[in-house]
């Protein structure tokens, strides 16, 4: 009752003054931590685009290779060479926990299920998160709409559960997997982008570069 009161009551000039203020300095951080997270993703790309620069010079110089197909084809076959040993790690480490899975419920607890490793009541890693009710968000009637009028209530609070250990463990590898997975995945788009531009740029002949030698 109180929270539709509150939204039925009266704004003031200096209330709305300071909702502005307020969703003006949202709108500002939320822009500088996009634009922070695009030069951070920018500058992580260029740095694993350069492995190109380090396979590829040598021949380039030397003059091994000297049209933008065979550059293309010695790069790419050295892009997925680096592929195969990035995505390797994870994909280990997701082998690795299904065995460490099934080690565990055959020897220790045959009970354990997949399912009991997202529990969040006492076996699952989600004991570390908050669990929020979503299905039950309190709502109120304000001019004929039903509105959420209160946050949700929260069915677990992050708390340690020795019992869950099993599935911290697992939770954490599958964490660490998935990092080296996404930067596996970023650096062949990096490799691969920053073959094709090379292939492009490099055997392209430039009157300007020609007549500066002159």
């Amino acid at each position: 009752m109180m929270d539709v009161l509150l939204l039925t009551a009266p704004i003031s000039s200096s209330q709305r003054t300071q909702m502005l203020y307020l969703v003006i300095g949202f709108l500002l951080f939320l822009f500088t931590i996009v634009g922070a997270i695009g030069w951070l993703f920018e500058r992580y790309i260029a740095r694993l685009s350069r492995q190109v620069d380090a396979d590829t010079w040598k021949v380039v110089q030397t003059r091994i290779v000297n049209s933008p197909q065979q550059f293309r084809k010695l790069a790419m076959k050295k892009n997925y060479r680096h592929a195969l040993k990035d995505f390797f790690f994870p994909y280990l480490l997701i082998a690795l926990s299904i065995g460490l899975f099934f080690v565990y419920q055959a020897w220790l607890d045959p009970t354990l299920t997949f399912a009991d490793l997202f529990d969040y009541t006492d076996r699952g890693f989600n004991t570390l998160f908050p669990i929020i009710d979503w299905d039950n968000i309190p709502r109120s009637e304000f001019f004929g709409l039903v509105i959420p009028s209160d946050f949700p209530s929260l069915l677990n609070t992050p708390r340690f559960v020795p019992e869950a250990m099993i599935s911290y463990v697992l939770f954490s590898l599958i964490v660490i997997a998935g990092v080296f997975f996404v930067r596996a995945v970023l650096g062949l788009f990096a490799r691969t982008v920053r073959i094709y531009k090379e292939a492009n740029t490099t055997f392209t002949k430039s009157l300007s570069e020609v007549a500066k030698q002159l």
